[in-house]
């Protein structure tokens, strides 16, 4: 199963770098076949330039650009339009969505007895971490 990531950013050169690589090195790590869409949602600073640099490394990124409307909702559709993977996982350019919890719920999607898997920090009961039992 083929795991698309949409990552949304807009003006997120500063952090871009870090937070695509993480992801990439969790998801290779675990053999997970994947693909990383970063929608640039109209950034002002060097956000492409620096996601162009970043795919002379790694294959499996893919940089959009939405021209517009901007906005965070109009980013993730405009990734959910582009992806090619089986599942997707929407994680923010910040860095703020750890890695090992997107492998994680990878996971247990590929179970196969559920059709969503969803993670909130407000709900309690996932070991410590924030995260709801599944």
């Amino acid at each position: 199963m083929k795991l698309s990531v949409v990552i949304p950013a807009r003006d997120e050169a500063g952090s871009i770098s870090s937070t695509v690589r993480a992801l990439h090195e969790t998801l290779a790590g675990a053999r997970v076949p994947h693909e990383i869409l970063v929608v640039d949602d109209g950034s002002r600073d060097v956000t492409g330039s620096v996601l162009n640099r970043l795919a002379a490394d790694i294959a499996e990124l893919r940089s959009i650009e939405n021209p517009g409307p901007n906005g965070f909702g109009f980013a993730v559709r405009k990734g959910l339009e582009h992806h090619t993977g089986d599942a997707v996982a929407v994680v923010m350019a910040d860095g703020s969505d750890l890695p090992e919890d997107v492998l994680r719920f990878y996971r247990r999607l590929a179970v196969g007895d559920v059709d969503c898997v969803f993670g909130s920090r407000f709900i309690a009961g996932g070991g410590g971490t924030g995260l709801p039992q599944i």
